[in-house]
């Protein structure tokens, strides 16, 4: 999986800053400040937001912006790792003396649930059911946060248009005064800008992001599911390595090339 190294903030600091030094560089930083403006995007985009969206998932925003903040990498190596391990202790063993080494495998939580489940006796279908069905519940909540991300990225650039407009009466209703129409314009159009730079600097790259995080946490489970699977139908640990690791292949490959998750084999069967 690809790894971002606190790159959101380099990302948002980088471009704003290139940004605001164009504004101050031009020589005319003072045009670029607009309360009226300010108060039409970000109030309208607010208000916007509390309209499209329940309270409990207007509770959730925060949460979902500091995740799309946060470091993402998952480490398919030694994902593969553990569960190899884990199936060479259960074809030693048995399945149940996985029950005294959980702890020492792994520290995700996913990954000990599966375990968990193996050591409680759940077959192949109740497994896949019960993972696929958590995993299910993990990407319906990333899609939502997502989702309103969406939603103000959306909505601003729209109110900057309709923050131009209410400029524009008021200076079309005065065209007796020539002279003020171009500082007048340029001081309407600063909506735009602003509702551009929420939209386009801010609130869009952070949902692209999350959506990226959900699939790789999506195809990581799926990993996992597949190695779960293995171990409780009591495969070769060899053979469950090399099935992972052509997953783990097939799944960086299908990232480079922006395509659907890897599909053929590795399907789940029900």
């Amino acid at each position: 999986m690809s790894k971002f190294t606190n790159s959101t903030w380099i990302g948002l600091v980088f471009g704003a800053s290139l940004i605001v030094g164009s504004v101050f560089v031009s020589g005319h930083a003072e045009l670029f400040w607009n309360v009226p403006s300010a108060f039409i995007i970000f109030g309208g985009t607010i208000g916007a937001t509390i309209m499209a969206f329940p309270p409990q998932r207007l509770k959730t925003i925060g949460t979902v912006t500091k995740k799309a903040f946060s470091n993402s990498h998952f480490d398919l190596k030694k994902d593969i790792a553990s569960l190899v391990r884990c199936a060479e202790i259960s074809r030693k063993d048995g399945l149940l003396a996985l029950d005294n080494h959980i702890d020492d495998l792994t520290d995700d939580a996913f990954l000990k649930m599966g375990i968990q489940h193996i050591i409680d006796g759940a077959d192949e279908d109740q497994l896949r059911n019960l993972l696929e069905g958590s995993t299910y519940f993990m990407k319906q909540r990333h899609q939502k946060g997502a989702a309103m991300l969406d939603m103000i990225a959306a909505t601003a650039p729209a109110l900057g248009l309709l923050g131009t407009y209410v400029g524009l009466i008021p200076m079309l209703n005065n065209l007796d005064d020539a002279s003020t129409l171009g500082p007048m314009m340029a001081l309407e159009l600063v909506s735009s800008f602003y509702g551009a730079f929420v939209a386009y600097v801010i609130f869009s790259p952070l949902a692209k992001r999350l959506k990226i995080m959900n699939k790789e946490e999506e195809t990581r489970r799926e990993l996992l599911i597949e190695g779960l699977a293995g171990i409780q139908q009591g495969k070769n640990p060899r053979l469950i390595r090399e099935e992972l690791q052509a997953f783990a292949n097939i799944a960086l490959d299908t990232e480079e090339e922006d395509a659907e998750k890897p599909k053929s084999r590795f399907k789940s069967r029900r």
